[in-house]
């Protein structure tokens, strides 16, 4: 059986590079040649009028840019791959361009060989592949930045998925963390280094939670009596005892990717109830029961077969701060009381600016005015199209008129919060998502007890 599926597998599969200093060369190459052509198209821009020629011309630019990095990602996986994803979701910290080739790494990325997958199945049980699986498909339904995900039925007769983590993602953590940053920070692709900084802190961590098994297997299980609560929402069950630190084994959902189907889906009902039911569960989760699925790319969601959002990949969990997530709903109560002397306080009290953070932070009317773009869904009454909000641009021109918010950074008990946050935002805006989300958060806000009058709908 095994020669069948190597026969199988493989066909477009590559070896994953375990060793750090491979990895080293492969990234730090990479690094430099982003970084030179950086430099070479900024000599050239000084030489060249601003206008419609050269903004295409740097368009072309980040697109082939991106398309480099991918590649490279894309082979390494790991840690290299994670911030490739992660940065694809949050339009607002790299180039557009940039983020859209990036995402790319969502669902394009090559597979290792089945060499590979056999060596870890093998190393883990410390038994052949045929004597826990009575079939097992080479080919993976999917690819992601940890491990990769198989169809198999164990000998009990079971359909499962069997997610099998790439070779040497720990050990390559560091190494990999470094030299990316290089990338990013030298080739300028991100926009804010202080934001750059906060997010190397929360994909280590992620990293080092996400690349044991037996944890998400506890989390899944976890998870799964917690979304029983919510109407169509599904999450797999475990199989503990084929689970080990490298390799998961799961029941078998059938389903599409979130973003394929709404992309697909007319404007209409099933389309908002599904979008209100994801952002409707993140939301539960987070204020209701203080807890948070803390990977919002749409790789990590599929639509059942019956209809049901399935939540997928628990690795990276997290137990919020009451404080600062109470908070948030404090904030948006002020925002709806127009109350903004009261908003300046809680940012204060919750800390956002860091520990010595500039007064000018804090300006109740410069305050009114970030809202008005960072939480327009939140704070606008009726149906919201986040396709034509545009935030990104308009935060920059924000941010040019008062530079003082290049220091607006949420604290580290917010991080993860305001990334998932982003992350659908992200989504959202891709697939042109229309949701009365302002009704949605007085609701919750209503249910938390942190409503203190009910603003006009």
């Amino acid at each position: 059986m095994a020669r069948d599926w190597e026969k199988l597998a493989g066909e477009r599969g590559a070896d994953i590079p375990a060793g750090r200093m491979d990895r080293m060369w492969r990234v730090g190459k990479l690094g430099m040649g982003v970084s030179v052509k950086t430099a070479l198209l900024k000599a050239g821009n000084v030489f060249r009028a601003k206008g419609d020629a050269r903004d295409e011309r740097d368009r072309q630019f980040w697109m082939r840019q991106a398309e480099d990095v991918t590649a490279v990602l894309g082979q390494m996986k790991g840690a290299a791959m994670k911030l490739g994803q992660l940065l694809s979701t949050d339009q607002d910290l790299v180039p557009p361009e940039f983020s859209d080739v990036l995402a790319s790494l969502q669902k394009d990325s090559p597979p290792m060989t089945w060499r590979q997958v056999q060596d870890q199945i093998e190393k883990n049980f410390d038994r052949p592949v045929d004597a826990i699986f009575s079939y097992f498909d080479p080919e993976p339904v999917g690819s992601a930045s940890i491990g990769q995900v198989h169809r198999a039925r164990l000998t009990s007769g079971e359909d499962v998925a069997v997610k099998i983590q790439y070779p040497g993602v720990r050990d390559s953590l560091d190494a990999d963390m470094k030299n990316l940053r290089t990338i990013l920070t030298l080739g300028r692709v991100v926009a804010e280094r202080d934001r750059l900084d906060a997010w190397f802190q929360e994909i280590k961590q992620a990293i080092i939670e996400e690349s044991d098994y037996d944890t998400e297997a506890k989390n899944l299980a976890e998870y799964r009596d917690l979304l029983a609560e919510r109407p169509g929402v599904r999450v797999p069950r475990p199989y503990p005892q084929w689970t080990r630190a490298e390799v998961l084994t799961m029941e078998y959902v059938p389903g599409r990717k979130i973003d394929e189907v709404l992309m697909e889906l007319p404007r209409g009902a099933e389309r908002t109830d599904l979008c209100e039911r994801f952002v409707g569960t993140y939301s539960w989760m987070l204020h209701d029961r203080y807890q948070l699925h803390c990977d919002p790319h749409p790789g990590n969601f599929l639509v059942g077969e019956d209809g049901e959002l399935v939540f997928l990949d628990f690795g990276c969990v997290k137990d919020c701060d009451v404080r600062f997530t109470d908070g948030i709903l404090d904030i948006l109560d002020a925002c709806w009381q127009n109350d903004d002397d009261r908003a300046a306080a809680l940012y204060r009290e919750l800390g956002f600016g860091g520990s010595d953070p500039d007064p000018g932070l804090f300006d109740p009317k410069v305050l009114r005015k970030y809202h008005e773009i960072a939480l327009a869904p939140l704070i606008t009454p009726g149906v919201f199209d986040f396709k034509a909000w545009q935030m990104r641009r308009d935060l920059q021109e924000f941010v040019f008129k008062h530079p003082v918010f290049f220091k607006w950074v949420p604290p580290a008990s917010g991080l993860m919060t305001m990334r998932v946050m982003g992350g659908i935002k992200g989504l959202f805006h891709k697939i042109g998502a229309h949701v009365d989300v302002y009704t949605m958060a007085i609701d919750t806000a209503r249910r938390a007890g942190r409503l203190t009058a009910r603003p006009p709908a």
